[in-house]
């Protein structure tokens, strides 16, 4: 019985961490978005995404390759940009973990009122 929920237990930690909202965090649409004298855009969506709605202030840095180059970006307030939701929740509690500072995000698809 123990093992059975140990098993468990370690299945939904990851599941939780992936899927689960991150709150507190405001939801603006990119038409709002301009970002403050500290405040950084960071793109987290894949390549073949951001081609599409290209965004010029922007850095891009797809998930994957956060902890690759963690040193490129700047130290401050980070706006990020996402495709969808587990790219949101995935980016965000990645970039808090390292210490910065996540004021707000936008998705493409998203309706934000905001």
């Amino acid at each position: 019985m123990l093992y059975i929920l140990l098993t468990l237990l370690l299945l939904i930690i990851p599941l939780f961490k992936r899927y689960y909202p991150v709150k507190n965090i405001p939801c603006y649409s990119l038409d709002q978005c301009s970002p403050n004298e500290g405040t950084i855009l960071l793109n987290v969506r894949d390549y073949n995404d951001s081609c599409h709605c290209e965004i010029p202030s922007a850095i891009k840095l797809p998930i994957p390759y956060i902890n690759r180059h963690i040193k490129e970006i700047p130290h401050s307030q980070i706006h990020l940009v996402a495709s969808s939701p587990l790219e949101k929740n995935v980016g965000i509690r990645m970039l808090r973990k390292k210490g910065f500072k996540v004021v707000g995000f936008s998705m493409p698809e998203c309706q934000c009122t905001k």
